[in-house]
Protein backbone atom coordinates (compact mmCIF):
# COMPACT_ATOMS: atom_id res chain seq x y z
CA UNK A 1 0.00 0.00 0.00
CA UNK A 2 3.17 2.61 0.55
CA UNK A 3 4.84 1.82 -2.66
CA UNK A 4 1.33 2.80 -4.22
CA UNK A 5 0.32 5.68 -2.39
CA UNK A 6 3.81 7.08 -2.47
CA UNK A 7 3.75 6.24 -6.25
CA UNK A 8 0.71 8.41 -6.49
CA UNK A 9 2.10 11.63 -4.90
CA UNK A 10 4.86 11.21 -7.20
CA UNK A 11 7.72 10.95 -3.79
CA UNK A 12 10.48 9.22 -3.45
CA UNK A 13 10.30 5.57 -1.70
CA UNK A 14 13.62 3.95 -0.01
CA UNK A 15 13.41 0.51 0.76
CA UNK A 16 16.18 -1.18 3.23
CA UNK A 17 17.25 -4.47 5.06
CA UNK A 18 14.92 -5.13 8.14
CA UNK A 19 16.28 -3.02 11.22
CA UNK A 20 15.16 1.03 12.09
CA UNK A 21 19.11 1.30 11.82
CA UNK A 22 19.42 1.50 8.09
CA UNK A 23 16.84 4.37 7.84
CA UNK A 24 17.50 6.48 11.23
CA UNK A 25 20.57 8.10 9.63
CA UNK A 26 18.17 9.30 6.58
CA UNK A 27 15.90 10.86 9.66
CA UNK A 28 18.69 12.00 11.17
CA UNK A 29 19.90 14.01 8.20
CA UNK A 30 16.17 14.73 6.83
CA UNK A 31 16.76 12.54 3.58
CA UNK A 32 13.93 10.59 4.86
CA UNK A 33 10.50 12.18 6.19
CA UNK A 34 9.05 8.43 7.35
CA UNK A 35 10.63 5.41 8.63
CA UNK A 36 8.25 2.51 9.71
CA UNK A 37 8.71 -1.07 9.85
CA UNK A 38 6.55 -4.42 10.16
CA UNK A 39 6.84 -4.49 14.51
CA UNK A 40 4.54 -0.91 14.36
CA UNK A 41 7.56 0.65 15.10
CA UNK A 42 7.83 4.32 13.48
CA UNK A 43 9.61 7.54 13.53
CA UNK A 44 8.83 10.78 11.26
CA UNK A 45 10.62 14.05 11.05
CA UNK A 46 8.57 17.10 12.91
CA UNK A 47 7.52 20.36 11.66
CA UNK A 48 10.77 21.86 11.61
CA UNK A 49 12.29 18.81 9.76
CA UNK A 50 14.40 17.74 12.86
CA UNK A 51 14.14 14.49 13.73
CA UNK A 52 11.24 13.25 16.17
CA UNK A 53 13.73 10.15 17.14
CA UNK A 54 16.41 8.08 15.20
CA UNK A 55 14.96 4.77 17.17
CA UNK A 56 11.86 2.92 16.79
CA UNK A 57 8.90 4.79 18.76
CA UNK A 58 5.39 3.31 19.08
CA UNK A 59 3.39 6.17 20.81
CA UNK A 60 4.13 8.35 17.91
CA UNK A 61 2.02 6.13 15.74
CA UNK A 62 -0.71 6.43 18.81
CA UNK A 63 -0.44 10.52 18.47
CA UNK A 64 -0.78 10.77 15.02
CA UNK A 65 -3.80 8.53 14.55
CA UNK A 66 -5.31 10.89 17.68
CA UNK A 67 -3.96 13.92 15.46
CA UNK A 68 -5.49 12.96 12.41
CA UNK A 69 -9.34 12.12 14.08
CA UNK A 70 -9.22 15.28 15.82
CA UNK A 71 -8.31 17.17 12.60
CA UNK A 72 -10.47 15.48 9.85
CA UNK A 73 -13.19 13.81 12.31
CA UNK A 74 -12.98 10.53 10.69
CA UNK A 75 -11.19 7.45 12.73
CA UNK A 76 -7.60 6.49 10.71
CA UNK A 77 -9.66 3.01 9.96
CA UNK A 78 -11.60 4.98 7.44
CA UNK A 79 -9.36 7.14 5.65
CA UNK A 80 -7.39 3.72 5.37
CA UNK A 81 -10.28 2.61 3.67
CA UNK A 82 -10.49 5.86 1.19
CA UNK A 83 -6.70 4.10 0.34
CA UNK A 84 -7.84 0.79 -0.21
CA UNK A 85 -10.76 1.74 -2.80
CA UNK A 86 -8.43 3.65 -4.72
CA UNK A 87 -5.63 1.50 -4.72
CA UNK A 88 -7.03 -2.16 -3.79
CA UNK A 89 -7.14 -4.34 -0.49
CA UNK A 90 -3.60 -5.33 0.74
CA UNK A 91 -3.97 -9.02 1.93
CA UNK A 92 -0.37 -9.73 4.11
CA UNK A 93 0.71 -12.11 6.38
CA UNK A 94 3.99 -13.20 8.09
CA UNK A 95 4.77 -16.73 8.73
CA UNK A 96 7.45 -18.75 9.96
CA UNK A 97 8.48 -21.88 8.65
CA UNK A 98 11.12 -24.70 10.24
CA UNK A 99 14.80 -24.40 9.24
CA UNK A 100 18.21 -25.97 9.80
CA UNK A 101 21.37 -23.91 10.78
CA UNK A 102 22.12 -25.01 7.24
CA UNK A 103 19.16 -23.87 5.28
CA UNK A 104 19.33 -20.88 7.39
CA UNK A 105 22.78 -20.17 6.64
CA UNK A 106 22.10 -20.98 2.22
CA UNK A 107 18.96 -18.96 2.29
CA UNK A 108 21.08 -15.77 3.93
CA UNK A 109 23.47 -15.91 0.80
CA UNK A 110 20.63 -16.55 -2.10
CA UNK A 111 21.71 -14.61 -5.04
CA UNK A 112 18.53 -13.50 -7.79
CA UNK A 113 19.74 -16.01 -9.62
CA UNK A 114 19.25 -18.87 -7.81
CA UNK A 115 15.63 -18.26 -8.44
CA UNK A 116 14.59 -20.35 -11.71
CA UNK A 117 11.11 -20.18 -11.63
CA UNK A 118 9.40 -18.03 -13.75
CA UNK A 119 6.19 -17.20 -12.54
CA UNK A 120 4.86 -16.52 -8.52
CA UNK A 121 1.48 -17.39 -7.81
CA UNK A 122 0.60 -17.26 -11.56
CA UNK A 123 1.91 -13.97 -12.55
CA UNK A 124 5.25 -13.72 -14.22
CA UNK A 125 8.07 -12.31 -11.82
CA UNK A 126 9.03 -9.15 -12.47
CA UNK A 127 12.29 -8.67 -9.51
CA UNK A 128 14.09 -10.99 -7.55
CA UNK A 129 16.43 -9.38 -4.80
CA UNK A 130 18.60 -10.13 -2.56
CA UNK A 131 19.81 -6.53 -2.00
CA UNK A 132 18.34 -3.43 -1.09
CA UNK A 133 16.81 -1.20 -3.50
CA UNK A 134 17.06 2.11 -1.32
CA UNK A 135 20.94 1.22 -0.30
CA UNK A 136 22.19 -1.52 -2.10
CA UNK A 137 22.67 -3.44 1.49
CA UNK A 138 22.24 -7.42 1.57
CA UNK A 139 18.86 -7.99 3.03
CA UNK A 140 20.22 -11.10 4.52
CA UNK A 141 17.67 -13.09 2.31
CA UNK A 142 15.54 -13.15 -0.72
CA UNK A 143 12.37 -10.97 -1.94
CA UNK A 144 10.65 -11.84 -4.94
CA UNK A 145 7.73 -9.34 -6.64
CA UNK A 146 5.04 -10.12 -8.96
CA UNK A 147 2.66 -7.13 -10.23
CA UNK A 148 -0.10 -7.81 -7.63
CA UNK A 149 2.46 -9.23 -5.07
CA UNK A 150 5.60 -10.86 -3.52
CA UNK A 151 7.15 -12.21 -0.89
CA UNK A 152 10.26 -11.90 1.41
CA UNK A 153 12.24 -14.61 3.16
CA UNK A 154 15.19 -14.62 5.51
CA UNK A 155 16.31 -16.70 7.92
CA UNK A 156 15.58 -15.90 11.77
CA UNK A 157 18.82 -14.29 13.82
CA UNK A 158 17.48 -16.22 17.11
CA UNK A 159 15.24 -19.24 16.10
CA UNK A 160 15.01 -22.50 14.01
CA UNK A 161 13.03 -20.86 11.11
CA UNK A 162 12.90 -18.49 8.69
CA UNK A 163 10.45 -16.10 8.48
CA UNK A 164 8.15 -15.45 5.15
CA UNK A 165 6.60 -12.13 4.57
CA UNK A 166 4.18 -11.72 1.61
CA UNK A 167 1.22 -9.50 0.36
CA UNK A 168 -1.34 -10.16 -2.47
CA UNK A 169 -3.34 -7.11 -3.73
CA UNK A 170 -5.92 -9.32 -4.68
CA UNK A 171 -7.18 -11.80 -2.41
CA UNK A 172 -6.37 -14.11 0.21
CA UNK A 173 -6.29 -17.00 -1.92
CA UNK A 174 -3.60 -15.40 -4.18
CA UNK A 175 -2.02 -14.46 -0.75
CA UNK A 176 -1.46 -18.53 0.10
CA UNK A 177 -0.82 -19.39 -3.40
CA UNK A 178 2.12 -16.73 -2.99
CA UNK A 179 3.22 -18.49 0.05
CA UNK A 180 3.07 -21.98 -1.32
CA UNK A 181 5.23 -21.11 -3.92
CA UNK A 182 7.49 -18.51 -2.07
CA UNK A 183 8.43 -22.36 0.17
CA UNK A 184 8.76 -24.10 -3.19
CA UNK A 185 11.04 -21.03 -4.25
CA UNK A 186 13.18 -20.81 -1.24
CA UNK A 187 13.41 -25.33 -1.25
CA UNK A 188 14.62 -25.26 -4.63
CA UNK A 189 16.90 -21.87 -4.63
Amino acid sequence: MIDRVVHKLGRRLSEVPVGFKWFAPGLFDGSYCFGGEESAGASFLRRDGSAWTTDKDGPIMNLLAAEITARTGKDPGEHYHALTAEFGTAFYTRIDAAATPEQKARLGRLSPEAVKAPNLAGEAIIAKLSRAPGNDAPIGGLKVVTRSGWFAARPSGTEAVYKIYAESFKDEQHLQAILADAQQIVGNA
